[in-house]
């Protein structure tokens, strides 16, 4: 056999991966975030940035009650690292 019949045809990792916004894109997509914020109530801003988002669930969360577990989870942790209480996020410092 020739070696030239035998070539693997071969693909950089990097083509695998998601492509990423440019600096310019990430700008206007922060722009546009911004006014919808300020153009719109908290619940229809809040459709308008999870619209088309699934729920990723794993074999182990479908045999269990979720929001019981992460109810737990939470719990355990924010004991674990003394973690402040939840604050609404207007008064919260950014």
């Amino acid at each position: 056999m020739d070696k030239c019949s035998l070539q693997i045809e071969r693909k950089s990792s990097i083509e695998n991966e998601p492509r990423t916004l440019t600096i310019d894109q990430l700008q206007f997509a922060r722009e546009e975030a911004l006014c919808v914020l300020n153009t719109r109530g908290i619940e229809e801003a809040i459709r308008i940035f999870t619209e088309g988002l699934k729920p990723v669930v794993s074999s182990a969360c479908q045999k269990r009650s979720i929001k019981k577990d992460s109810d737990e989870e939470f719990e355990c942790f924010a004991t674990q690292l003394k973690l402040p209480r939840l604050r609404d996020v207007v008064s919260a410092p950014f």
